[in-house]
């Protein structure tokens, strides 16, 4: 990865760091207060509310940042997209919006909770944090990002004091994401210039917004879907509040693996306009190694701390969340690969129907797999249905790219040999030192420190290059090479 790519995730990833250690600092304090019936409610009404966000989106998102990337260079060009994509964003949300509290008035059970929720979908109408991607500005997204969070967290402690505070809590979360995304409409002088009303078309994008919601919609009803199912089937708020707590440690840490997809998306879709598919190809398999690097690590790491880090963290009544957590740990690695398979290469290609059929498919083994066994294990079910779910996604669209010479499996699992490696003996020696340290606060930090001293150090003794490289790269920047 070239230096500019680097400080990209760099920044990304600052932000990333932070955004958590921000529920490592909120989330016990919310699971005590609350109760775990109150993280069902709220869990249960967001995942309602989440299906009309994506219909509001329909993949605009992505599309943007692809767009925006290709036209880099051409400010006139780049203006005239962002607001055709823009004026597609106001029309949906505002239907979405008013189908949204249609649904809540007529419908909803819990009303109040329902409407606070549909706050978030305002925050969808404001959000460019697209344009800035496509211009790979990471820096002003992680200043904004970060103040936001630091607002989030005194809120939560100044104001949440007990259960009763749960429409407060929602409401508070929900502000502040419309309040992010509209720090940034500050800044967009720099990229764009004023719409010119006569130039904007609603329905320039529709289409490519349409073909990319397909995508878009079907990972999010691998999550989604799941919560839904959860309170519907077993209709219990404690299932669905420990299968929120544990996704939500998984979905937090795993933004660190697919945060590098997100950045290479303007540097793939231009290259892939201009004809550098041999620059892509390489690009491609840095990208498949430096993820397999860090998801691997991880899914050993979580399985060995969730017996002391659950009780420890949330506190009593989430027990059931220390297996659902085992078994969810696996997505570090598959939705990892599905990151670079379907996000870096088919998406920024313009593959969106390639993408959305393996999504489709995997989509629906998951819902299958869940009409299952949620009725019969409860939200455990609905944590193997997800990963059965990536799994197949990771192997049709592995299948198709190796199909078409843009990856080479082989190739990538050989060269990545000394990551297993390393990986295997940082599992054997945790084996050893759980053996010792099993239980409480101190544990977790022993088997944290333990794991990377391990894993690094293994790495290092293999002269792994992808590490030495990116020692080498850190000490750059400090003006000394190692």
């Amino acid at each position: 990865m070239n230096s500019k790519i680097k400080k990209n995730y760099l920044f990304s990833i600052t932000y990333q760091i932070f955004a958590i250690l921000v529920p490592i600092i909120t989330t016990p304090y919310i699971s005590r207060v609350l109760s775990v019936e109150g993280i069902g409610i709220y869990s249960y009404t967001y995942s309602i509310m989440r299906y009309f966000w994506l219909f509001s989106a329909i993949g605009i998102s992505t599309l943007g940042v692809r767009t925006i990337g290709i036209y880099q260079d051409d400010r006139n060009k780049r203006t005239e997209c962002f607001w055709n994509i823009m004026s597609t964003k106001i029309l949906l949300s505002f239907i979405f919006i008013f189908l949204y509290y249609i649904y809540v008035f007529v419908f909803s059970d819990d009303k109040i909770i329902s409407s606070i929720q549909g706050i978030y979908l305002f925050g969808v109408l404001l959000d460019i944090t697209w344009l800035f991607q496509g211009m790979e500005d990471y820096k002003k997204i992680t200043i904004r990002n970060i103040l936001i969070k630091v607002l989030n967290i005194l809120f939560i402690f100044l104001f949440i004091k007990k259960n009763k505070d749960l429409n407060l809590y929602i409401f508070g979360l929900a502000f502040f994401s419309v309040l992010s995304n509209f720090a940034l409409w500050l800044s967009i002088k720099k990229y764009v210039n004023k719409f010119d009303i006569r130039k904007m078309n609603p329905f320039r994008y529709l289409k490519d917004g349409i073909l990319l919601f397909i995508p878009s919609i079907a990972t999010q009803i691998f999550a989604i879907l799941d919560k839904s199912m959860i309170g519907y089937f077993t209709n219990s708020m404690i299932e669905s509040g420990c299968y929120e707590q544990a996704f939500k440690i998984v979905d937090m840490s795993l933004i660190i693996i697919t945060t590098i997809s997100s950045i290479m998306i303007p540097k793939v879709a231009k290259n892939y306009s201009i004809g550098n598919k041999k620059e892509n190809i390489k690009s491609i398999q840095k990208s498949f190694k430096f993820i397999l690097l860090i998801s691997i690590p991880m899914t050993i790491g979580m399985c060995y701390i969730s017996s002391a880090f659950v009780p420890w963290f949330f506190g009593k009544g989430y027990e059931q969340a220390i297996y659902i957590l085992y078994i969810l740990s696996l997505l570090y690695i598959f939705m990892g690969i599905n990151s670079i398979t379907g996000t870096q290469c088919l998406i920024s290609m313009g593959k969106y129907n390639i993408h959305s059929i393996c999504l489709i498919i995997g989509g629906m083994i998951n819902i299958f797999l869940n009409f299952i066994l949620i009725n019969k294990i409860g939200a455990i079910g609905a944590a193997i249905g997800s990963v059965v779910g990536e799994i197949i996604v990771s192997i049709l669209e592995i299948l198709y790219l190796q199909k078409n010479n843009i990856l080479n499996i082989k190739f990538i699992f050989l060269n990545s040999k000394k990551i297993i490696i390393a990986s295997f003996i940082m599992l054997v020696g945790d084996y050893f030192i759980k053996k010792i340290f099993y239980e409480g606060f101190f544990s977790i930090v022993i088997l944290i420190i333990s794991s990377c001293t391990i894993y690094l150090t293994s790495l290092i003794l293999l002269k792994e290059k992808i590490v030495l490289n990116n020692i080498n790269f850190i000490f750059n920047m400090k003006g000394n090479r190692v």
